[in-house]
C-alpha cells in the first residue's frame, strides 16, 4: 500500500527546502565576505575570524532560523546582506505598503503576515510602517490637474 503525501505536507516540505537553500546561500555569501574582508582590509593586522553568532531573519521565503553570521576578533566586520540588529529584509515593508495602498486594513495585513511568518505584527506597528506612504498619497490627491487630458479609447471584437 503506497502512502501519498497530502498537498499541504508537500507544500510545507517544499517551503522548508527553499528556506534551507536560501539559508545555505546566505551563509556562503557571508563566509566569502569575511574572507575578503580579512584578506583585503585587514592585511598586516592580527584580526581574524572569531566564530559565529546566530540570527533569525524574516525573508520573503519565510523565517530563516539560526542563520550563522561570521564575526572577527576586532568586531569590525559587517555583512552587506543586512544591517546590525535587522531582523527582516525590506520586502516586508514593501509588501505592507502595497497591501495598504490596495485598501487592506491594518488588522487584515497583520493577520496575513501572521499566516506567512508565524508571528504577528500589531496594527500599531503596521500603521507606523504605512505612515511612510501617507505623505505620498496626500501629495497625489492634491496634485494639480491639467485642464485638458487626451484620451484614446479602443474597443475590439474578434471572431
Amino acid at each position: 500500500m503506497s502512502k501519498s503525501i497530502s498537498n499541504i505536507d508537500w507544500m510545507n516540505q517544499l517551503e522548508n527546502v527553499i528556506r534551507e537553500f536560501v539559508k545555505e546561500k546566505l551563509e556562503l555569501i557571508m563566509k566569502e565576505e569575511i574572507q575578503t574582508f580579512l584578506e583585503m582590509g585587514q592585511e598586516g593586522t592580527s584580526n581574524r575570524r572569531n566564530g559565529y553568532y546566530q540570527r533569525n531573519l524574516d525573508t520573503q521565503y519565510g523565517r530563516i532560523e539560526g542563520l550563522s553570521v561570521p564575526r572577527d576578533r576586532n568586531g569590525e566586520f559587517q555583512t552587506q546582506l543586512f544591517t546590525p540588529y535587522q531582523r527582516h529584509t525590506g520586502w516586508l515593508e514593501e509588501a505592507i505598503i502595497k497591501m495598504y495602498q490596495s485598501g487592506m486594513s491594518t488588522r487584515e495585513i497583520g493577520k496575513f503576515i501572521e499566516r506567512i511568518l508565524g508571528n504577528a505584527y500589531s496594527p500599531t506597528t503596521i500603521s507606523h510602517i504605512t505612515d511612510v506612504v501617507k505623505e505620498d498619497i496626500a501629495k497625489w490627491h492634491t496634485r494639480p490637474l491639467q485642464k485638458r487630458y487626451s484620451v484614446l479609447y479602443l474597443d475590439g471584437f474578434s471572431l
